[in-house]
């Protein structure tokens, strides 16, 4: 009886080391799609006027069929104009900005069927992914023809009310989604779409009240006080409201930004499929 184990129980053996080596595998990717954005210049979740292209790295480590883990790299640019607005406030203010992003984000999969590039018996997966982004913007506006950032103007009194300037380099969290689809060998392609919630309500450079202009004007110069206040109802005087502390922005309304696109990536290793007929379709 034990030489008729032996070799039973060496072939399970076998097997789960198959198995195993099957269930993680690693992955790297391009992305190639669009950006927008969501804050007090756009307040539409998904704005068709401010789309723009962005395209993205990634490298996924794939433990079994259902979770993996990626880390992205990203760029896209993101934008906002009060001229697309529909109410009267914002197309009073007159504001708009566009700044470009770089993001670096780590992140956790999870596919709702079991999925692996390359296998045809796992072909196609929806998948949920979440994680938290590093990123990196910088605000910038057009005046008289010459571009100018935002952030250094301090266009809310930032250099003078007792508040630091904002940080350009910001935490988020993203949540989103996609589908993944196996093609042949080892290539697979994917469709994506995910949301950044920032920390910062200041994508926009614009966040909550005008300052003090005279006081921004000996701070930051006359490009700090044109960018701050914009707003055509700034040379009527009939209303006799200064503009200092009025609303500029909701500072309870973080922003928003989107990354969405056309993945297509490659498995970096073989293609092995299980041997042992009982474990053939496992769904690890």
């Amino acid at each position: 009886m034990k030489f008729t184990r032996t070799p039973f129980f060496t072939l399970l053996f076998l097997c789960l080391c198959i198995q195993s080596s099957v269930a993680q595998y690693n992955e790297v990717g391009i992305q190639a799609g669009v950006a927008n954005y969501k804050g007090e210049l756009s307040p539409h979740t998904f704005n068709t006027d401010f789309i723009h292209p962005a395209f993205g790295l990634f490298y996924r480590h794939n433990w079994n069929r259902h979770w993996s883990w990626k880390l992205e790299l990203n760029y896209g640019r993101i934008s906002g104009d009060d001229a697309k607005a529909s109410t009267g406030f914002e197309l009073d203010r007159n504001l708009s900005f566009y700044s470009n992003i770089l993001e670096v984000s780590p992140q956790i999969e999870f596919n709702f069927f079991p999925y692996e590039t390359g296998n045809s018996d796992f072909p196609f997966t929806p998948y949920l992914f979440t994680g938290i982004a590093l990123f990196h913007f910088n605000p910038k506006a057009e005046l008289n023809g010459e571009v100018f950032e935002l952030q250094p103007l301090g266009t809310e009194g930032q250099n003078f009310n007792g508040t630091k300037p904002y940080k350009r380099i910001q935490l988020a969290i993203p949540i989103g989604g996609g589908i993944k689809i196996t093609g042949s060998g080892r290539v697979g392609v994917g469709i994506e779409i995910g949301a950044r919630r920032t920390y910062t309500d200041y994508l926009d450079d614009v966040s909550t009240t005008y300052p003090d202009m005279a006081r921004l004007m000996a701070s930051s110069g006359p490009a700090a006080v044109a960018l701050s206040d914009r707003s055509f109802s700034r040379a009527d005087t009939s209303a006799h409201v200064p503009v200092f502390q009025k609303q500029r922005g909701n500072s309870k309304d973080k922003d928003w930004y989107i990354f969405a696109g056309i993945t297509l990536y490659v498995r970096l290793t073989s293609i092995q499929k299980d041997v042992c007929r009982p474990f053939r379709f496992r769904r690890y």
